[in-house]
């Protein structure tokens, strides 16, 4: 598996995989392409046999790293794709002096919820209807080795 910087020739591609997930926040390509340009945003692909199989979305504010989205394609689920992508995630957090990663995900996400917990993610709070004011975002924190406070 490769991970790379997402460039603009990979946004359809994301944005269809963002598609398979209809019943999830997508940003779609001009989203996607609006992250592209901004300083602190990175998205990262993880390719399999040259082609996109994951990406994540995530902006580095030090002291932290704010996830806003990984998304792996149906192929390639449970290949360890998101992991990776969390795992070059952190890379990215230790090189900017972040001590923290931060996200939100939807309450009945769970296979997300699971896999954060693996990675060590802890909740730290909720919001309430926040998704379609139905489902509660659950909030969740990561600090990374070396960034106790």
């Amino acid at each position: 598996m490769n991970i790379r910087r997402a460039f603009k020739g990979d946004l359809a591609a994301l944005a269809a995989m963002e598609a398979g997930y209809p019943e999830y926040p997508a940003w779609g390509e001009k989203g996607l392409e609006a992250e592209l340009g901004k300083p602190f945003s990175v998205t990262l692909v993880a390719e399999e046999g040259g082609a996109p199989a994951g990406f994540v979305n995530f902006w580095v504010l030090r002291p932290q790293i704010q996830l806003n989205s990984i998304v792996v394609a149906g192929r390639a689920l449970r290949g360890g794709v998101a992991t990776a992508l969390i795992g070059k995630l952190e890379e990215y957090a230790k090189k900017s002096a972040c001590r923290e990663v931060d996200l939100e995900v939807n309450e009945r996400n769970a296979p997300a919820l699971a896999l954060y917990a693996k990675l060590g993610f802890e909740v730290v709070g909720r919001r309430p209807k926040f998704y379609n004011n139905t489902d509660a975002a659950v909030l969740m924190r990561k600090t990374l080795p070396g960034g106790e406070r």
